[in-house]
């Protein structure tokens, strides 16, 4: 047997091969009615007092009624299981060194917060059984421990079903363990989630330059009443120090402007009086009127609290891991909009012609002209940013928008798709479905006729089956097309930033020896941390226009090193600002999809994202994914039915690959799904109708059939290390999806066939 986890010093998880089995025959759990009765509760069995035979738990699997269910469920259940095992031994060395510090997604100091979390999470716990036990003595009186009782033996009747010999002991700590599997706010996979999607184990806390002068002039009173250098002044000026050892630091970082010149408190509480007092002394010295900058109250060291919101915006490592995972499988992309409708006598289901944005006073097609003219002569979008801040052009009737949500793959809500066809198309299959503007015009060299009219270009987005292309585009990242609303022009926000190859990846660094010897914070960490402290500190007005500056703007994410995933990060600071033209929040989504409740299968990843992260971060991933497993989960195959358990082995082994390779590649299959939809209703449409019958097509190199290898080419995550090929196990499933799934398959029905041999006494 191996034990996985200890709770409380005597609940255990061992997994056997009867104890692997996890669901059951009939009798297994009186509460289970509907057949889905792959209970994580079993999993936690002490000693085998629970025994089911695993032969019985294959039948729950393979069974064609539940089967898929439970599958379902006992991969989740594992899951959550392997989550649990990887928080609650954080402190063993072998998962201490098993945490490879290069890599650019691992925080700093990890293993310690991995088990300062953990023993907060078992105290809360026991907090909350605790709470809940009081709530009982209030409610049943002296009779509340019979209830408590009942409560528990009911829970888990599987394991003991008599209140007189219950061992109330095991139960409760088997409810704790429940909790801790899957309880909405109490789950080891929503601590871990936590701690991997949030930043605070990472900053310093502020002092500002206005204290630090007041402690100074403090500081100058002392040394001026003892100044000359003899051991009772030193002791008097030592002892004052003592009560604040990093004021020295903080007077003298405060005279420097940027972080690289600060240092962080080389005093100590075993430093000499001597030696303390000569430093105050030196100090003082200083030109009071140089003490103008905040500083950190320490530099030796990360703090959890934070100042005034000061790093806002600032990653963590661990949350690159996620932001890169979900910008490399969901193509996301910041959208905004202007649509010139049709005049008000025309309906798109009658075809489009010019006329259709003519109105019979003539203004329509002049406001449309205009509008359209400044639009593609806009190379600068210096318009277009205006109109989207003010939400208006000078056409009285045509409409403004900046998306609050980023395009994806998955997101079919959201956005129309028609644009989703349209803007991917340009971006991830080779505009084979456009038209640049200003080719195949006139060879006039008057510029402004390489451009085309409002009639024109009506013509060639008519949508007419014969017509060549769906839509027009541009070198800004503008696309134009028309739907039923009218003619869009779409604009990519931050387009030329797509274009850029791929980089191998950076990380913030945690402490390292200062020039004295001591540790302090990383200079290039604290440089950022600092630029988040003035960027945060500004004005609305201000982050805005500080955004626009190229300086501020590279400083801040460094080390978001792909330059459009740095763009969307970005910017995303800027949501909810009066005046920004940009509303939307990259992270905000991340969370969102990572997060434990999301069910959606569109969009999910928490089901293995965890899993995930900490094998990517582990010094042993090249041994294989399946071997990580095995650190965690043991099926024995050296019982009677050997093969049974080996074959559930294969099996847990190819599900969670194919979960992975899902999540990976469904947003892809998604958005096919959808265009093919799509292009059904279009062609529904009778001739005789007058509807626009153009859609889109797919004749080159069936680029959409490989839109999960396209996506991963745009929108690349960085290298790791010092890997050439980068993050390539993600790319792996997706080339090998359909070779994962026939294997799977064929584990399945392998199964099935050693549990039928089995049953007829054939192999064990």
């Amino acid at each position: 047997m191996k034990k996985l986890l200890t709770l409380l010093g005597s609940v255990s998880l061992i997994a056997t091969t009867a104890q692997m089995a996890v669901a059951c025959g009939t009798n297994y759990d009186k509460k289970d009615k509907d057949g889905n009765s792959i209970l994580i509760q079993f999993l936690q069995s002490i000693d085998g007092k629970a025994q089911i035979t695993s032969t019985d738990v294959l039948w729950k699997l393979i069974n064609k009624d539940n089967g898929p269910k439970n599958r379902e469920k006992l991969t989740l259940d594992l899951l959550k299981m392997i989550n649990l095992s990887i928080l609650s031994n954080s402190g063993k060395q072998e998962n201490i060194d098993d945490i490879n510090d290069k890599s650019i997604y691992t925080n700093y100091n990890l293993s310690k917060i991995l088990q300062e979390r953990w023993t907060s999470l078992s105290s809360t716990v026991d907090r909350q059984i605790s709470t809940e036990k009081d709530k009982y003595k209030k409610d049943h009186g002296k009779k509340w421990e019979k209830e408590w009782d009942k409560m528990l033996v009911n829970k888990y009747s599987v394991y003991q079903d008599d209140v007189k010999s219950m061992d109330r002991e095991f139960l409760e700590n088997k409810y704790k363990s429940d909790i801790l599997l899957s309880d909405e706010n109490n789950s080891a996979t929503k601590t871990l989630l936590d701690v991997l999607l949030n930043t605070d184990q990472m900053g310093v806390t502020w002092i500002s330059s206005s204290d630090i002068l007041r402690k100074y002039n403090a500081l100058e009173r002392i040394v001026n009443a003892n100044l000359e250098e003899n051991e009772k002044n030193n002791t008097a000026i030592a002892n004052y120090v003592k009560s604040d050892l990093d004021q020295i630091a903080q007077i003298e970082n405060s005279t420097k402007k940027e972080a690289e010149g600060w240092n962080g408190t080389k005093l100590s509480s075993t430093s000499s009086d001597k030696e303390i007092a000569n430093e105050a002394r030196r100090v003082v010295k200083i030109d009071k009127k140089s003490i103008v900058n905040d500083t950190p109250v320490n530099m030796n060291d990360f703090t959890v609290s934070d100042t005034n919101n000061s790093r806002a915006g600032f990653l963590s490592n661990s949350q690159r891991y996620f932001l890169d995972k979900f910008y490399n499988t969901q193509a996301p992309l910041a959208i905004s909009e202007v649509v010139i409708p049709f005049s008000e006598t025309h309906t798109f289901d009658t075809g489009v012609t010019p006329q259709s944005f003519y109105s019979t006073d003539g203004n329509d097609q002049k406001n449309s002209e205009d509008l359209l003219n400044s639009i593609i002569k806009d190379k600068d979008q210096v318009a277009w940013n205006r109109w989207m801040v003010d939400q208006k052009t000078k056409h009285p009737k045509a409409t403004v928008k900046h998306y609050d949500q980023l395009m994806t793959l998955s997101n079919s809500t959201d956005f129309t798709q028609d644009m989703r066809s349209v803007v991917y198309d340009l971006v991830l299959f080779g505009h084979e479905n456009g038209k640049k503007i200003g080719s195949g015009t006139n060879n006039s060299t008057d510029d402004d006729s390489k451009y085309p009219t409002l009639d024109s270009m009506v013509k060639e987005l008519s949508r007419n089956k014969g017509n060549p292309n769906f839509y027009n585009y541009d070198d800004t990242g503008k696309v134009y097309y028309i739907d039923s609303t009218g003619m869009h022009i779409v604009q990519i926000d931050g387009y030329e930033y797509l274009e850029k190859t791929k980089d191998k990846g950076s990380k913030q660094e945690g402490l390292e020896k200062g020039s004295e010897g001591y540790e302090q914070v990383n200079k290039d960490t604290m440089k950022e941390l600092n630029e988040f402290k003035k960027y945060n500190s500004l004005t609305d007005n201000q982050k805005i226009e500080a955004m626009k500056n190229e300086t501020t703007y590279n400083a801040l994410n460094t080390a978001v090193t792909n330059p459009y995933l740095h763009f969307l990060t970005n910017n995303s600071m800027l949501k909810g600002l009066q005046g920004s033209q940009y509303s939307f929040d990259i992270m905000s989504d991340v969370k969102n999809w990572s997060k434990v409740n999301s069910s959606d299968e569109s969009s999910f990843y928490w089901t293995t994202c965890v899993f995930d992260y900490f094998f990517n971060i582990s010094n042993t991933k090249d041994k294989g994914q399946n071997s990580f497993i095995d650190r965690y989960i043991t099926f024995n195959s050296d019982s009677e039915n050997g093969e049974v358990a080996k074959n559930t082995q294969d099996w847990f082994y190819k599900q969670l690959g194919t979960k992975q390779s899902s999540i990976i590649t469904t947003p892809g299959q998604l958005f096919n799904t959808s265009e093919r939809t799509w292009t059904e209703e279009i062609n529904s449409k009778t001739v005789a109708s007058g509807y626009p019958k153009k859609t889109m097509v797919d004749n080159v190199n069936a680029k959409r059939s490989s839109v999960r290898k396209l996506t991963s080419d745009k929108f690349w995550m960085p290298i790791d290390g010092d890997n050439a090929n980068g993050s390539t196990k993600e790319y792996e499933y997706s080339t090998n999806d359909l070779s994962y799934i026939f294997n799977y398959n064929l584990t399945i029905k392998s199964i099935e066939n050693s549990y039928i041999n089995f049953k007829m006494g054939g192999a064990k």
